[in-house]
């Protein structure tokens, strides 16, 4: 069991990772998503149970955020972003285990609420901010796939801050 989960945490990673190599918000946040399902698994194969409940939440938070146009949401975004925050609070509560469970809430909760940012170069910059925390928490909770999966993904993250923020600014001053 303890191979199959960090295998399924490995292609988690590989998902996640390529989730902001994406041009556009839609597919960034559909194939993170997509990640967040694998890591629910992942974690509930390792008994991190506080990481599964956060990744489950960020799993539905970002299918909600790929809606956000629709008009129930649209009209009610902030009350709608207050609540998921609420929903990170309450599972930050009910799961809490140690110092580490926090990691988890406030790394999802910042890569979660990047989703609902229209500015995909902001989109990247709040998702970077997340990253340390899962790096301490899947260290912690020896999700050694997504450990370096962390660093791989400020890494990631980075390179595509260079290519669509950096060097897209430059060129067009060109």
């Amino acid at each position: 069991m303890y191979i199959a989960a960090q295998i399924v945490g490995v292609v988690a990673v590989a998902m996640f990772l390529s989730s902001y190599q994406f041009k556009t918000r839609k597919n960034i946040i559909l194939v993170n998503a997509s990640a967040n399902i694998l890591y629910v698994l992942q974690y509930i194969m390792l008994g991190a149970f506080e990481g599964a409940f956060v990744d489950s939440l960020s799993a539905m938070s970002s299918i909600v955020a790929n809606n956000k146009h629709k008009s129930l949401i649209a009209k009610n975004t902030k009350a709608v972003v207050v609540f998921i925050n609420l929903l990170f609070l309450l599972a930050g509560v009910v799961t809490y285990k140690n110092i580490f469970s926090l990691c988890a809430i406030i790394g999802s909760a910042l890569q979660t609420n990047a989703l609902w940012i229209t500015d995909e170069k902001k989109i990247r910059l709040v998702s970077f901010l997340g990253s340390p925390f899962w790096l301490v928490y899947n260290f912690i909770s020896h999700s050694y796939g997504p450990t370096v999966g962390s660093v791989l993904n400020m890494l990631s993250i980075g390179l595509a801050i260079y290519r669509y923020d950096i060097r897209s600014e430059r060129e067009n001053k060109s």
